[in-house]
């Protein structure tokens, strides 16, 4: 009989600590969310970046990109500069606790864009077509770069498997992208950028800019190897 009292004690006990046991803590996170029914190559996505640099990507296609409108969804870890950079900003634009479209008139419409904060302690959020914030812009483009990379990502795989013919022409897309800074993250489409580089039956101008990419990133050169001979 003592030892039921004594184990009925014990399970009360825990019962009790687990209702009392404060709710596990949300982490400390940046949103970014794009809609708009006419943008390309995504109509919506959302990008949710941890304070640990933990990512998670979310996207509906445009009809007119792929058959398949799936969403995609895809995890990855961002770089220390940039995750340094939107959690600065974050606290900066003061967690977006205010307005962040510029109200301009006759400003061409790009789509609905909302950057947010969510923690335990604080949440805000804004909404904008444009800003003239130079803040704003710079977290805009990043974020940006970043739904392009992974759209990119996607094309190349499907070429590689499907089309390798049509591999050129994206590969050259994506270097005059990365040149004039409009991607990021490149490093999230290594994979598939060193599959190219190492597949000796791929048109050689392919493997080069699959090289060069590989190099922007400071990755350790892939070599190139030879297509079986007939």
């Amino acid at each position: 009989m003592r030892i039921l009292f004594a184990t009925v004690a014990v399970l009360s006990s825990l019962v009790v600590a687990a209702q009392q046991a404060p709710p596990t803590a949300e982490p400390d996170s940046v949103w970014f969310k794009f809609e708009w029914s006419q943008g390309v190559p995504w109509r919506s996505y959302s990008i949710q970046v941890n304070a640990d640099g933990r990512t998670h990507f979310k996207g509906i296609p445009n009809t007119s990109q792929r058959e398949d409108t799936d969403p995609v969804e895809q995890d990855f870890v961002i770089s220390e500069t940039n995750r340094e950079e939107i959690l600065d900003s974050a606290q900066k634009l003061n967690y977006f606790q205010g307005d962040c479209d510029s109200h301009l008139k006759h400003i061409a419409q790009t789509g609905s864009k909302t950057l947010a904060y969510h923690s335990g302690r604080v949440r805000g959020s804004c909404t904008y077509n444009y800003s003239q914030n130079a803040t704003v812009q710079r977290l805009t483009r990043l974020f940006l770069g970043l739904a392009t990379t992974l759209d990119y990502g996607y094309k190349l795989t499907w070429q590689y498997r499907y089309d390798k013919l049509g591999l050129n022409q994206q590969l050259r897309e994506l270097e005059e992208l990365e040149a004039s800074h409009q991607v990021e993250e490149l490093s999230i489409i290594e994979p598939i950028l060193r599959k190219i580089v190492s597949d000796p039956n791929l048109m050689h101008i392919s493997r080069q800019s699959a090289q060069r990419l590989l190099k922007g990133l400071g990755s350790p050169a892939v070599a190139p190897q030879s297509a079986p001979q007939p």
